[in-house]
């Protein structure tokens, strides 16, 4: 039987004698001086004392007894189950009360009840697991893929989050039930990940993965699979998967850019040799000047711009092409436009929708109509020069997570937290074609130069998928949800980040793994320059990585 704190006993007897190791070799037991009595445990009893003759017990003996005393002090099974069983929603607050003082420091913290939804997926994905050292990659048995593909069927929220993996052995956690039709800040999911960001080493200052072909080799695990209408397979990589022209070879810290608050939102402009990043957090963006990264001068913001009330996030920030004008969105109903040519960035107008925030933004190339992810699932089409709402798009049954335009203009990809990816005809007005997957949709990004679009998903999934072929890619080295996605320039590769402090790099379209980069906390955004020549991620520690791209 299993008694307190889990020893067993016989039916009917009492629990066992303490176990006797025997001495370590080479020990020599010496009797204790007489003046010197055997140590008493505290609010214990006084042991007996030595019989003539008698040897003085041994430190294991002593443990032992220690234990049991212990052990016959501890609760029942019974009153250990009530004493720890969950608190019902009617029971004293007391234990939240506790945590939330504990937790008061964190900014973090302290925005969860706008940001937090995501605590479901947290340690779900047991087996296998994974881990990353040195940036090599370890696994405990192959990782099968799941078989979440797309499918012409449509799929709501509710008949989606029940759904599960078709492949055996492939845990995925259950993307949280979604909660649309909120009014004030929308708690889209992905921003809950920095609060359990998991304790990391430090950021590697240079990282070149060129000197090994992660999954390339026969004997690494496989992460890329392939379909072409059926079941997935591995993905034979092609000799020059890591070389050619403009492929990197892997990147470099540069620069932390500490901003203060969690960054959810950043982006980078260049004018001439003059390079810039923005960083939005908690109601403002800050201004950072990275022409010369190592520089003292990078570590403080050229200016701020105060966008929202200073307990609401930024969400997205947007430059137009030509640099001169910053869109900023984030958790309200209001876009704010901004004018970098002046002196000091001034705001020049705002955009008034009925959604209570906006999760994502794109322009299109000829700067003159701006789209939003609203968190009621409409995407709203803004005319920049009237700075008038001219047209919604509406399908997604909950809020819309995530944008990006073709290179053409002439179409517009969506994802959102009713499981969907969306397509849209900008010419028409209508959507062209719906996706629909198992678990929520957190970032994605439609390749400049190509008919590649990628996906990062609630379950840690990248899915890469022709725009027009039923071919996809599958690409499992995250180990949590998805949180931001960006292509290069010249489309031959792109990145991601998430949950899981990564930012990996991938060839397009088959997913071999370029570089990777491990930081100290989640992170929630990433862009890259429009010479492909530096990446910054914004993470949950409060600041901004620049890298430096090597060739």
């Amino acid at each position: 039987l299993l008694g307190a704190g889990g020893l067993l006993f016989a039916p009917g007897g009492g629990p066992p004698p303490p176990p006797h190791l025997p001495p370590p070799a080479h020990k020599v037991e010496l009797p204790p001086p007489a003046d010197i009595k055997p140590p008493v445990l505290p609010g214990g009893p006084a042991p007996p004392p030595l019989l003539p003759g008698q040897p003085p017990p041994r430190d294991d003996d002593r443990l032992s007894s220690r234990v049991l005393q212990q052990q016959r002090r501890s609760v029942s099974p019974h009153e250990r189950e009530q004493k720890y069983r969950p608190r019902s929603p009617v029971e004293p607050e007391a234990l939240d009360v506790k945590r939330r003082k504990e937790e008061k420091d964190s900014d973090a913290e302290k925005s969860d009840q706008d940001l937090v939804v995501d605590v479901a997926n947290e340690e779900e994905r047991g087996s296998p697991s994974v881990r990353t050292e040195g940036g090599e990659r370890t696994e405990n048995g192959p990782r099968p893929p799941s078989r979440s593909g797309s499918s012409s069927s449509r799929s709501t929220p509710k008949s989606s989050k029940d759904e599960k993996p078709g492949t055996p052995g492939g845990k995925l956690a259950r993307a949280p039930t979604p909660t649309g039709g909120r009014g004030g800040a929308y708690p889209f999911p992905p921003y809950a990940a920095y609060r359990a960001a998991a304790p990391a080493p430090p950021l590697p200052m240079h990282y070149d993965q060129h000197h090994r072909t992660n999954g390339i080799a026969p004997t690494k695990p496989a992460y890329s699979y392939h379909s072409c209408g059926g079941p997935l397979q591995p993905v034979g990589f092609p000799a020059d998967a890591l070389g050619g022209a403009g492929v990197p070879r892997g990147a470099r810290a540069v620069a932390a850019l500490p901003h203060g608050e969690v960054v959810c939102a950043v982006a980078l402009s260049q004018a001439g040799a003059a390079r810039h990043a923005y960083t939005g957090g908690k109601g403002c963006v800050k201004l950072w000047d990275i022409s010369n990264p190592g520089s003292p001068a990078a570590l403080e913001p050229l200016s701020q711009l105060d966008c929202l009330q200073r307990d609401n996030y930024i969400r997205s920030v947007k430059l137009l092409p030509d640099g001169r004008t910053l869109i900023v969105g984030g958790e309200a109903s209001n876009l704010s436009i901004w004018d970098l040519a002046s002196p000091t960035p001034r705001m020049r107008a705002e955009l008034t929708s009925s959604a209570p925030a906006c999760y994502a933004l794109a322009i299109s190339p000829d700067s003159k109509v701006c789209f939003s992810c609203c968190s009621d699932g409409n995407i709203a089409v803004w005319d920049l020069q009237n700075q008038t709402l001219v047209r919604q798009f509406q399908g997604h049954t909950d809020g819309a997570s995530c944008i990006d335009i073709s290179g053409d203009g002439t179409r517009l990809w969506t994802g959102g937290l009713d499981n969907t990816v969306r397509s849209w005809d900008l010419r028409e007005g209508r959507q062209l074609h719906q996706h629909d997957f198992s678990s929520q949709i957190f970032s994605l990004g439609y390749c400049p130069t190509g008919s590649w679009l990628a996906v990062g998903m609630e379950n840690s999934h990248v899915e890469v998928l022709h725009a027009g072929k039923p071919d996809r890619y599958q690409l499992l080295l995250h180990e949590s949800c998805v949180l931001s996605l960006k292509f290069a320039a010249a489309g031959k590769w792109f990145v991601s980040t998430g949950k899981d402090n990564l930012l990996n790099a991938w060839r397009t379209p088959y997913g071999a793994s370029i570089f990777q980069s491990k930081e100290s906390s989640s992170v929630l955004s990433c862009d890259i320059s429009a010479d492909d020549k530096f990446i910054v991620t914004g993470s949950g520690d409060k600041k901004a990585t620049v890298y430096e791209v090597m060739y």
